[in-house]
């Protein structure tokens, strides 16, 4: 029989340190989890292994400096461009999210809202958006809402949904939120953006393969760096006008901690932004 693959889980992150490991989710009774793992980080003060840190072909990703300078422009300019950038934490987690299409309406990963029994995150504490720029730092209160969430139990679905639509408190002005993009396409360069210790950081990847299901939606595997924290951030296109295509949830790998070709067994994946998570968008955004 073949042996599992490894894979990342939820947002672990220990305020005011380097967050720790995520937990391997847990695969619905009777079905194998075949190696995926979610990538959220836990603000809590328990002690936890190193975080992990999947790297396939190479570690692109670059601080926003060295971004800007790869493509010409200023920090300041990309930093605008790219200022709808968050750090959703809920119930003790902390996860990617981003502005999309509204000031108010934020996309990630559902892993970030709802825990491996079902349970919203924001039972065991508070569910917020982090945005922070030029004129600082804003913190605005979100509720997670099934009805926009493509599963309430994510650790024991099908990755494709794996997306979640959350509604701020009220919208955050000055922050010109990503649009949504066309179809994704195979080979198709995408950029994601993510914090870091605080710090926005660019990796600049590609989309390797795609998965269609029965029932609609369709999985994106890519050749991004995946590492704890980085789930809901988006995959994005369109270079200085950043549109949505999907949301990254995990990585599959059989040696998580060593750089390794892209292959069925190494990679990072996400959620393409169509489907029932695009007219959850859409639906959002009017």
């Amino acid at each position: 029989m073949q042996a599992p693959i490894p894979s990342s889980d939820p947002a672990t992150a220990r305020a005011g340190a380097a967050p720790p490991s995520a937990r391997p989710r847990r695969p619905a009774a009777g079905r194998r989890l075949g190696g995926l793992c979610l990538a959220a980080l836990c603000l809590s003060g328990s002690a936890a292994l190193a975080d992990r840190r999947v790297v396939v072909g190479h570690d692109g990703r670059i601080p926003e400096a060295a971004a800007a300078l790869r493509l010409s422009t200023s920090p300041d300019l990309l930093a605008e461009r790219h200022a709808a950038t968050g750090v959703v934490e809920c119930g003790g987690v902390r996860g990617i999210g981003q502005l999309t299409g509204r000031a108010d309406v934020v996309t990630s990963a559902a892993h970030v809202f709802f825990d491996e029994s079902g349970r919203s995150r924001a039972e065991r504490g508070r569910c917020v958006f982090i945005l922070t720029g030029a004129a600082g730092r804003t913190e605005v209160a979100l509720t997670p809402d099934p009805r926009l969430c493509g599963s309430t139990s994510p650790y024991g679905e099908d990755a494709r949904r794996d997306w979640a639509v959350a509604h701020l408190a009220r919208p955050i002005p000055g922050v010109v939120p990503y649009a949504v993009g066309a179809s994704v396409k195979v080979g198709e360069p995408i950029t994601v953006v993510a914090l870091e210790s605080g710090r926005r950081t660019f990796d600049f990847c590609r989309v390797r393969e795609l998965r269609a299901a029965a029932g609609g939606g369709r999985e994106i595997l890519t050749d991004c760096v995946g590492f704890d924290g980085l789930s809901g951030a988006a995959y994005l296109v369109g270079g200085a006008h950043p549109r949505v295509i999907g949301v990254h949830v995990g990585f599959r790998s059989r040696a998580p901690d060593v750089a390794a070709p892209f292959a069925a067994d190494h990679h990072t994946f996400g959620t393409a932004l169509d489907g029932a998570f695009g007219r959850a968008v859409a639906t959002s955004t009017r």
